[in-house]
C-alpha cells in the first residue's frame, strides 16, 4: 500500500462509510418531507406559494434529494468501481447540478433582499424577476455541470480517496472543476452571507430604535407598504396622537411583516404620509431567524468542499468536514423550511378553520 492510501484507508472503512451513507439517508428523508410538504400547501394552501421563500425550498429540496442519491452512490465503491466512463460522468454530472441548483437558487434569495431592503428598486420590478429565478437556476446549473464533464474522457473512480479523477495533468482538473463549480460555491457564500450580514445590520437600528417618531411627514416608503390584518396594525392608543403639519394620521398599513408605520394623509396636499412606525419584536426574530439561515445553509455545507479543493492533499479532518456537511445538506434545510414564517400562519388557518367547524356543528 502506497503512502497516500495508507493515508487514505479511514476513506474506504466501514464506520467512515456508514457514517457518511446515514448522513446522506437523513438528508434525503429530509429532503422528501419538504418536497412532500410544500406538494401539499400547493394543494390546499396554494396562495402562500406566492412566497419566494416556499418555492426556493421545494426546489432547493428536491436538489438536496438528487445530491443525496449521489452521495449514497458513491459511498457504495463496488457499485462505482463497475461503471463505465459515460456512467461515472452521469453521476458526476448529476452530483455538481444539484449542488449548484442549491446554492444559485441561494443567490436568488439574496437578490430578492438585496432589492427589496437594500435598494430603492419599485416593487413590481423585483417582484416580476420572482419567475425567473428557478428556470435560470435549473438552466445554468445544467450548462455548467455539462461543461464541467464535457472534457472528462476516461473518467475512473479513486476508491481509496472515493473521488473522480480522469488522464490529465492536475492543474488541468483543478482548473475546469473551478471555472464550472467551486468558483460559483464560492461566489454564492460571499453574496448572499453578505447581504444578510447589511440586512441584519439594517433591521437591528430598526429594533434598537423599536419606536420611530417621524418628525416630519414623509413619503411613505418600501418598508411601508406591506400587507398586515387588522390585529396587527397599531392603534391610535398605542402610538399616541401623533402629526404634524396638519396630517391626520391613522394605523395602516406595516412593511416587511414586522415594521409597522402610522400612515396618514396631508392636509395640503392629500398625499399619503408616513408619520410613526414601530417594530413588531416576535414577528422580527422570526423574520431574522430565517433571513441568517439562507447564507448559513452554504456556508456551513459548502464551505468544506471548497477549501478541499484548494489543495490536491487537505487535511483529514478538512476531508471529514466537507463530506460530512456537503451530505446533510437536506438536514439544514429542512430546518430553514420549518423556521419560515407562512408555517405558524398555515397552522393557525387550520385551527381556526377547525374551530369554527366545531362551533358550527356544536351551536
Amino acid at each position: 500500500m502506497s503512502e497516500a492510501q495508507s493515508r487514505w484507508a479511514f476513506v474506504v472503512s466501514a464506520e467512515y462509510r456508514i457514517a457518511i451513507q446515514t448522513v446522506a439517508s437523513l438528508s434525503l428523508i429530509s429532503s422528501l418531507v419538504v418536497v412532500l410538504s410544500v406538494g401539499w400547501i400547493r394543494w390546499r394552501h396554494r396562495k402562500y406559494l406566492e412566497r419566494l421563500s416556499l418555492r426556493v425550498s421545494g426546489y432547493v429540496a428536491i436538489a438536496d434529494a438528487l445530491g443525496a442519491v449521489c452521495e449514497l452512490l458513491m459511498m457504495n465503491t463496488e457499485l462505482m468501481l463497475r461503471q463505465s466512463s459515460d456512467g461515472l460522468r452521469f453521476v458526476l454530472w448529476l452530483s455538481i447540478f444539484s449542488s449548484l441548483v442549491f446554492v444559485i437558487l441561494t443567490v436568488g434569495v439574496a437578490v430578492q433582499l438585496h432589492l427589496s431592503a437594500l435598494t430603492r428598486v419599485r416593487v413590481g420590478v423585483y417582484m416580476r424577476l420572482e419567475r425567473w429565478y428557478a428556470g435560470l437556476a435549473l438552466g445554468l446549473a445544467a450548462g455548467l455541470a455539462a461543461v464541467c464533464v464535457a472534457p472528462m474522457r476516461g473518467l475512473y473512480w479513486v476508491p481509496w480517496m472515493h473521488a473522480f479523477s480522469w488522464p490529465t495533468d492536475a492543474w488541468k482538473r483543478r482548473l475546469v472543476l473551478w471555472s464550472c463549480h467551486y468558483v460559483w460555491v464560492a461566489v454564492a457564500i460571499v453574496y448572499a452571507g453578505g447581504v444578510a450580514g447589511v440586512l441584519a445590520l439594517v433591521i437591528r437600528r430598526m429594533y434598537r430604535d423599536s419606536a420611530e417618531v417621524i418628525s416630519e411627514p414623509r413619503a411613505p416608503e418600501k418598508w411601508d407598504w406591506a400587507r398586515l390584518t387588522g390585529s396587527q396594525r397599531a392603534s391610535e392608543e398605542t402610538l399616541g396622537s401623533v402629526g404634524s403639519g396638519g396630517s391626520t394620521a391613522k394605523p395602516w398599513a406595516g412593511g416587511r411583516g414586522y415594521v409597522m408605520t402610522l400612515v396618514g394623509s396631508d392636509a395640503a396636499t392629500g398625499r399619503a404620509v408616513a408619520v410613526r412606525s414601530y417594530v413588531d419584536r416576535q414577528r422580527f426574530c422570526r423574520s431574522v431567524q430565517r433571513l441568517a439561515l439562507y447564507p448559513l445553509v452554504p456556508l456551513v455545507t459548502q464551505l468544506g468542499v471548497v477549501a478541499c479543493n484548494m489543495t490536491e492533499t487537505p487535511s483529514k479532518a478538512l476531508y471529514i468536514y466537507g463530506t460530512a456537511m456537503s451530505a446533510a445538506t437536506g438536514l439544514f434545510n429542512l430546518i430553514v423550511f420549518l423556521c419560515n414564517p407562512a408555517l405558524p400562519d398555515i397552522v393557525a388557518e387550520r385551527v381556526a378553520r377547525r374551530t369554527n367547524s366545531l362551533t358550527q356543528v356544536f351551536a
